[in-house]
Formats: C-alpha cells, sequence, structure tokens
C-alpha cells in the first residue's frame, strides 16, 4: 500500500503577522498551566489575563476578523466559528477580570479553550482560508493589514510562571 504524502501548504505571507502572534498566544497558554502548577497568586493571574488581553490579544481577535470579512462570505461556517470562539474567549476573560470569586479553573479552561482555537485557526482556518479566498484580494488585505497590524511583546512582570510558591509550615 502506497502512502500518500500531503505537503503542508507555505503560509501566505498575508497570515504571518497573525501566525506570529500565534506564538505569543501559545506562550501566555504555558504561563498560565505553569503559574497553576506552582501555585501563583490567582491576582497576579488576573492581572497578566487583563493585561494580555488589552495589548495583545483583543487586536489580534479584532484583526482576524476584520481579514475574515473581507476575504468569506457572511455565512461562511468557519467565519461563523472563528467569531463565537472569539466571544467565548472574551466571556471567559470578562469573567476572570470582573469576577469577585477568582478560581483555577477559569485560568485553565482558558488556557485549553485558547491553546485549542490557536492549533485550530493554524491547522484548519488559515490553510483553508488560503484555498477559498481570491489570491488577488488576499494579497490587497494583507497590504491594508500591513499597515493596520501593530507587532506586540509580552513584557508582564512579575514573572509568577517561574518559580514555585514555597509551601508555608503551619
Amino acid at each position: 500500500m502506497e502512502k500518500s504524502e500531503k505537503t503542508p501548504l507555505k503560509r501566505d505571507k498575508t497570515l504571518v503577522p497573525l501566525s506570529r502572534e500565534h506564538h505569543f498566544g501559545l506562550l501566555f497558554c504555558w504561563k498560565l498551566r505553569q503559574g497553576l502548577k506552582n501555585g501563583a497568586d490567582l491576582q497576579q493571574m488576573r492581572a497578566y489575563v487583563r493585561y494580555f488581553w488589552d495589548n495583545i490579544l483583543h487586536e489580534h481577535c479584532q484583526e482576524e476578523e476584520w481579514l475574515l470579512r473581507r476575504l468569506l462570505v457572511v455565512n461562511d461556517t468557519l467565519r461563523i466559528r472563528i467569531e463565537e470562539e472569539h466571544r467565548l474567549l472574551e466571556a471567559i476573560i470578562r469573567l476572570i477580570c470582573d469576577g469577585e470569586h477568582l478560581q483555577s479553573r477559569l485560568f485553565d479552561t482558558l488556557q485549553q479553550d485558547l491553546n485549542d482555537h490557536i492549533r485550530w485557526e493554524e491547522r484548519t482556518l488559515f490553510p483553508y482560508l488560503q484555498t477559498v479566498a481570491d489570491p488577488e484580494e488576499l494579497q490587497l488585505a494583507g497590504k491594508l493589514l500591513a499597515k493596520r497590524h501593530t507587532s506586540h511583546t509580552d513584557d508582564f512582570a512579575p514573572e509568577f510562571w517561574v518559580n514555585p510558591v514555597p509551601e508555608t509550615k503551619p
């Protein structure tokens, strides 16, 4: 039986800035996992979620939706899915940032849902977009996105994800 090998679709340069930011998103998820594992202060983790949303993730989601509004029809199922998932992620972030009682499971839910969302975008949405979008429109959208896109850095401190919190003796 012959093995059929699929050559991975090269990422269109239009989508590269968004893919690069996905790295920050996956790192954000890892930091939350590490913070939970290390027993980090949930208030610090809340401050980090707020920082990441305000400085990176919110704008990233807006740029993705702007791009998809240009390239996909309104009732495209993948366009609808990304918009719904962005609303869900925002709702979880609001629960963390505005909620009175912090619970570690909210951070765990956020990191898992965002991780899954990013992986889906990279493996399914972006390849789909590259095959269905008009190449000229994709190129034009890329030029417009480049003008409006801001590169971000994640320089939040304190680095709650680095060291475990020492146990206190009774």
